[in-house]
Order: C-alpha cells, then structure tokens, then sequence
C-alpha cells in the first residue's frame, strides 16, 4: 500500500472514530482506533509523516479505553503515545487519569513531578499535582501547585475550580468561597465557575445567593435540565414553590422523562398540597423505573394519603418483593399493618352506617370489600368471615363485640 493511500485510509478510520466518540459509543470507536494504530506502529517509526496520525490514534483508543473502564489497557497504550510525543498534555492526562483510576496516587504524582522538571510552566500539570496531593492529604504540596496553576493560567476557569473543590475538603470553606469569588470577578463569562459558586453557596445555606448565581449561569447561555433541577431544589428549600415549579417544568420541556425532575415535581406539588397532583407525577415515575422499590414506596404513601386502601397495600406489597430484608421494605411492612388495622376499623365502622354495605358483606364479603376499595391481609379477612354482621348495632358509636 502507497504511504498517501494508507494516510488517506487511516484518516477516513479516525473521522469515523470521532464520529463514534460524539455519539459516546465508545467500542466502535476503540475499534477504529485500534485499527489505525495497527496499521501505522510499523511504519510510522520510519516516517515523521505518519507519527502525528499515529499518536491520534493512539491517544483516542486510550481515551475509549478509559470512558470503557478498561484502565490497564488505557496505561499502555497512553503510555505508546508518550513514548511519540512526551509533551502532549493529552497523552499526559490519558495516563495520569488511568493511574488515578486505579489509585495509584504515588505512581501518579512521581509521573506528574517528573513532566514538571521539563514542563516548569505548565499550569495543567500543576493543577493535577494538586489534585493527586490532596488525596494523598499532602496539603501544602497541593497548595503550592494549586498557587502556580494560578498564577500561570492566565484567566482560565479550571484552576479556581479545582482550587475550591480543594479548600472545601481541607474545610477551608470561607476561603474557597472567597477564591470562587474573585473567579467569577475575573472570569465572568465563565458558567462553571459561577455554578460551582452557587453550589457552594447553597452547601452554606446561603440559598438566596445560591439562586442568584445560578441565574447568572441562565444568562450565560447554559440552560440545562440539571441546572432547573438544582435551582428547583434550593427555591423548594427556601419556599419559593412557585419558582421552584417553574424550574422544574422548564427542565422538563427539554428532557419530559428526566427521573429527578419528575421526582421534584412531585414533592413541589405535595409541598402546595396537591396529592392528587404529586400522585399523577409518581405513576409516571412508575414507568419509568418499575423496579425502583423507592418509588413504589413514595406510590404507596400518595395512596395511602388519598384513601386508596387497595392500591397502597399493592404498592407497600410490591416495595417489600422488590427489596427484601431491607430497612425500607421493613417500614412498609409496618404501615401495612397499620393500614390493615385501620381499614378493618373503617369496615366495622362503615358496616354500622351503610345498610347496603353491611348486606353486601353478608353474601360476598371479598366483592363487598373490593367495591369500597379496601384490600385486607388474610388475617382480617379471616375476622370479616367470622363476624356476624346482622348482629351488629345500625348506628355508629355502639358497642359490639364481633367473633373473632
């Protein structure tokens, strides 16, 4: 094969290979990748030519190998790239981060130290020099290379970002709110920093400052479902329900089954009082995640609340089959007794003030039951079968004893 036909083969791989990583299907990608670094290791080392397409494909494949959680595989082949080119930052953060996954922290930072002797003035590599040595808890190394990342980044929003994130886990929380501060006053067109800094605002219950920086990531242009959803939380939070319906409902106009919004919904609407409403929102949950033993949980409760004896018992019923000796399907093994002590209650009591009813009960007491909407364990099933209704009082509020 022509040198000019195998670049214009391995460049028609590697679009391909970009294309599949934008959809995030990352295996398609690898594939291609692979393809093209299999056809140009040979020959790239004797063609300067041809080693900028292999280190493409190389450092794409780590990349796949990495978003796939194939960390072994990502070092050695992160680790070819560098053998190529052992300045490219990208290589660099290939192989640093699959260290990271792996957690080998001390390999990691030895590697970035090493870079660091060549590369005195790159900020990125200083800024995972923090990182690394703030997992290792070597605070003040992290802090030195976050004031270098800093100070050599010439206005760039990831090391104000890193920094806090850094000084909130020292529990120097003032002081990272200070540093997001002056972040957003140097870089204010920057969305991330002003959600990082509205999330630390809210983490310190200053929720209406929260809510003000959030806006300004709105104005900025970046409107996503997750952001409504943050700012439909902190507004639900503070009682600002209104607002908070509207963040949620506009999060939901771009993503209609988002399970957390949906969930938000339905708790703004139980905090305005609306059941029926919440109730509406949760069997749509339902269908999203059918086997979620916490949302049938929360299903069970709304119907609970509204009188709808037989679906909250099929509810409570289904939470504890979906998850099984754990302290959630125990609580609704509690309410169902609960529920099924207050509906045999509601039965009596109904049985004394409903002539019908009580007849009903008498010939086919389980049809009787079911048009009521009750639904009873087999333990007062038994009790209903053995009572004699006839002897009961008509009207309510008299005694009588029931065969037991």
């Amino acid at each position: 094969m022509a040198q000019t036909d195998l670049i214009a083969g391995s460049q028609a791989l590697l679009d391909e290979a970009n294309k599949f990583m934008e959809q995030q299907e990352w295996q398609q990608a690898e594939e291609r990748f692979r393809k093209v670094a299999r056809n140009l290791t040979r020959k790239a080392s004797r063609s300067e030519i041809l080693k900028p397409l292999l280190t493409k494909a190389l450092t794409g494949w780590a990349r796949c190998l990495l978003e796939r959680g194939k960390l072994p595989e990502a070092v050695k082949v992160a680790r070819r790239a560098l053998s190529l080119v052992p300045d490219s930052e990208e290589a660099q953060y290939l192989f640093v981060n699959a260290l990271v996954g792996l957690g080998k922290w001390k390999e990691a930072i030895r590697q970035v130290k090493r870079w660091l002797k060549q590369q005195k003035q790159n900020w990125r590599l200083h800024l995972w020099a923090a990182r690394i040595e703030a997992q290792l808890e070597h605070w003040a190394d992290a802090v030195q290379h976050l004031a270098m990342a800093l100070k050599l980044s010439d206005k760039q929003a990831e090391p104000y970002e890193v920094a806090a994130q850094i000084l909130e886990r020292k529990g120097e929380i003032k002081r990272a709110l200070l540093l997001l501060k002056k972040g957003v006053e140097q870089i204010p067109d920057s969305a991330a920093l002003w959600f990082a800094l509205g999330q630390l605002q809210r983490n310190l219950g200053q929720f209406r400052e929260a809510i003000e920086s959030f806006e300004q990531v709105l104005k900025l242009g970046h409107d996503t479902p997750f952001l409504r959803e943050i700012m439909g939380q902190v507004c639900s939070e503070i009682g600002l329900l209104d607002k908070a319906m509207e963040h949620a409902l506009k999060g939901l106009e771009q993503d209609p089954q988002n399970p957390n919004l949906l969930d938000l919904l339905a708790f703004i609407y139980l905090q305005k009082g609306k059941v029926r409403e919440a109730l509406q929102v949760v069997q749509e949950l339902v269908k999203l995640a059918p086997t979620d033993p916490i949302i049938h949980f929360k299903l069970a409760t709304l119907h609970h609340q509204l009188g709808n004896y037989a679906q909250a018992v099929m509810a409570y019923q289904r939470t504890i089959a979906l998850a099984p000796g754990t302290e959630l399907a125990r609580e609704a093994q509690q309410v169902l007794e609960i529920l099924d002590r207050y509906q045999l209650e509601q039965v009596f009591m109904l049985s004394m003030e409903d002539l019908i009813f009580r007849t009903k009960l008498m010939r086919n007491p389980l049809e009787a039951l079911r048009e009521k909407g009750f639904l009873l364990s087999e333990t007062s099933l038994e009790i209903i079968y053995n009572t004699d209704f006839s002897q009961l009082p008509k009207r309510h509020g008299t005694s009588q004893r029931f065969v037991s």
